[in-house]
């Protein structure tokens, strides 16, 4: 009884996300017979509820564009919430397979939730398009036939930082902060690995578990000799490093780099103090002045009153990532293997820059150094955004390593 009555709860409450999100659709629509169910896993409460946001607006815009069709089929959208929790991620994910019915699922958000929604797949057969989860697991030694990544592996941004922090912001001695979770713990040895191997030292590592508090402690650990600080940080965490690294005075004595810190999502809850910060090492900056990035950023700014995050630039691009699968297949997505060999096949020109995937099911793509700016934005007006510094175009999840070398390595841990 008290399942049943959770279940029932769940329902109601995944109607009215899909009421609030505009993702639900009308009996009209559904009796066009047919539609093609999509399962989208993200993050609608908890501690990455915003970045999740971002991810469902970013999705519902490609679909709106494109009225919600595919293949000559209807696309109907069901948005599981997993709250960044690897255990809720894999329950909805059998809730999506099992009673939603999904021909595929997209998602999860979190580092940590992508190798049980995988294990979902792997268990089912139901394909799994992840995006934006980056373990590099997933992609390197625990990969899964039923399993294609369109967004990030997360080393994939970090090696490119370590190399930069060496060759052109000259630093030699460096603390790094992580978040104590996948994520942060392959972003951050990533940048470690590529660093060190130019010759920079690591004058300490500091891990914070997802939530935390306090940073002053963090802050307080950082050794005197540091000639810079790297930080790897997700969520609302984001903010409370960013208020005790002024409070604490920290900003009169050392320099601190985002190798992945202040994206757009977060910048609203900043003041001018993080304008001229390098805010990311990542796969996406909403300054990128490209037609693609310019027409999407627009968009998303006219229909959310804000920039895009690079989550909701994900979710657009894979949007018209599985779009450009389906129709290739004429809508046929029963059929699994066609539909993931086609999205093994099919290039695209996302806002980011041009996407396809390795021999690993993992994207060879464009990665950004960026610094904040005020920029006058046509709908915002003034408004802080990252804006590129530095390209490394064309960036493999191996780094420049051959991939049978690095996976002799195994995966990066703390």
């Amino acid at each position: 009884m008290a399942q049943h009555d959770a279940a029932r709860s769940f329902a109601c409450g995944a109607a009215a996300l899909l009421a609030a999100t505009g993702l639900a659709f009308s009996g009209a629509a559904l009796a066009q017979g047919g539609p093609i169910k999509i399962g989208l896993l993200a993050p609608v409460t908890g501690p990455l509820a915003t970045p999740g946001k971002d991810m469902v607006e970013g999705w519902k815009l490609y679909w709106e564009k494109v009225g919600y069709t595919a293949g000559g089929r209807k696309v109907e959208v069901v948005v599981a919430d997993t709250t960044c929790n690897p255990d809720q991620a894999l329950t909805q994910a059998r809730r999506l397979v099992h009673q939603e019915k999904v021909h595929f699922m997209v998602g999860p958000l979190c580092g940590h939730e992508g190798p049980a929604v995988a294990q979902v797949s792997k268990e089912t057969g139901v394909p799994l398009v992840m995006d934006p989860a980056g373990a590099d697991t997933v992609t390197k030694w625990e990969r899964t036939p039923t399993v294609v990544r369109t967004a990030v592996s997360a080393s994939q941004i970090g090696h490119p930082w370590g190399e930069y922090m060496y060759k052109e912001l000259g630093l030699r001695n460096v603390t790094f902060i992580g978040q104590d979770y996948t994520w942060g713990h392959e972003v951050t040895l990533g940048a470690v690995r590529t660093f060190t191997a130019l010759g920079g030292k690591v004058a300490k590592i500091i891990w914070n578990p997802i939530g935390t508090k306090d940073y002053g402690p963090t802050i307080a650990a950082i050794p005197a000799d540091t000639d810079g600080v790297s930080a790897v940080v997700v969520g609302a965490d984001r903010v409370r490093l960013f208020e005790a690294w002024f409070n604490f005075g920290m900003d009169k004595k050392k320099k601190i780099y985002g190798g992945y810190w202040l994206h757009q999502d977060v910048l609203p809850q900043m003041d001018e103090r993080a304008v001229g910060l390098i805010g990311n090492s990542l796969n996406y900056a909403a300054g990128i002045q490209t037609p693609e990035n310019v027409e999407f950023t627009t968009a998303f700014a006219k229909a959310y009153k804000r920039l895009p995050s690079w989550f909701g630039e994900s979710a657009y691009a894979v949007g018209l990532w599985t779009k450009t699968a389906i129709d290739s297949i004429g809508g046929k997505v029963e059929d699994r293997d066609a539909f993931l060999k086609a999205m093994r096949s099919v290039s695209i020109k996302a806002p980011r820059g041009p996407l396809k995937l390795d021999a690993y099911d993992n994207p060879i793509q464009n990665v950004y150094i960026s610094r904040i700016q005020k920029v006058k934005h046509p709908v915002l007006g003034e408004v802080m955004t990252n804006v590129p510094i530095k390209t490394f175009e064309g960036v493999s999840q191996f780094w420049n390593i051959p991939p049978e070398e690095f996976l002799k390595k195994g995966p990066y841990k703390r």
